[in-house]
């Protein structure tokens, strides 16, 4: 029987390398160098942490025409787990390897325990061209419960504010639907921080207005703020229309007035002023 070619790593040189950019990229130019094991796919399960996340569909075409144009050619990063093994780094490859039925795909087996691996998957997520705001939800709420990472440590590590990392955080307060349609995009970030600061009964009614009207996320934030605050901006709004007989947009932090000349915006000066 074949032996594993088993790289062991360092997890204090990963955290130094934490405060730079593309600390994966480095990673996996390090275990190129290693000879690879060859795994069949059907191996290789999914990551223990992620497997509740679905993955965004435009990532995983992309990796179908990688592999398909030029094979895998980075190695996937896995570690044993029992007689299988488990995705670490590469999950989107992964995927499309078993789309592919392919029969065996190279792999660095490395020796990591789950808070070497959070971390490492933190950093993946941190740098990947499809951030997954649920997967590093999942990952951040795991090191703060399970490993006492503070959130003033993760916005340290992933570059973000402390109040980004709490958003992010809250994420997983959403139910599988929801979280489903915020992976493959059909909600964003912005749409879902917004979503957050409402009571559990009223989200679902709040996303089907945001789909039904291909609202953005500066009308989805004014819309929960009337709620929150019982404040019609239509009816301001109409007032100024009415008033200054020109376009108006009122939301939450601002009021703009739109001219169709400079003559009506002199008019409106005049008025004001008065």
């Amino acid at each position: 029987m074949k032996k594993d070619n088993i790289v062991n790593i360092s997890f204090d040189k990963l955290v130094k390398r934490f405060t730079k950019s593309d600390v994966i990229a480095s990673i996996e130019k390090e275990y190129q160098r290693a000879n690879p094991s060859y795994i069949s796919p059907k191996l290789i399960d999914d990551n223990d942490y992620l497997k509740k996340v679905k993955v965004n569909k435009e990532a995983i075409c992309e990796a179908l025409i990688s592999i398909k144009d030029k094979g895998i050619t980075s190695p996937l990063i896995v570690k044993r787990k029992k007689d299988h093994y488990e995705i670490i780094l590469g999950r989107r490859r992964l995927i499309a390897a078993k789309k592919f039925d392919l029969k065996e795909v190279p792999c660095v087996i490395i020796d990591i325990e789950d808070e070497e691996m959070l971390v490492m998957l933190a950093a993946d997520i941190r740098d990947s061209n499809y951030s997954n705001m649920v997967e590093l939800s999942l990952v951040c709420n795991t090191l703060c419960d399970n490993y006492k990472f503070s959130q003033n440590d993760l916005a340290r590590l992933l570059h973000q504010s402390r109040s980004q990392i709490s958003n992010i955080m809250r994420l997983k307060n959403f139910n599988d639907q929801i979280l489903k349609d915020i992976s493959y995009g059909k909600l964003s970030f912005g749409h879902a921080k917004a979503l957050i600061t409402l009571p559990d009964e009223l989200i679902s009614e709040m996303v089907e207005k945001i789909y039904q009207n291909n609202l953005s996320v500066r009308q989805t934030e004014k819309m929960i703020y009337q709620y929150k605050h019982q404040v019609d901006f239509n009816k301001i709004q109409d007032r100024l229309i009415k008033k200054f007989n020109c376009d108006v947009n009122v939301d939450k932090h601002s009021v703009k007035f739109n001219f169709v000349d400079e003559k009506d915006k002199e008019i409106f000066l005049e008025k004001i002023m008065k």
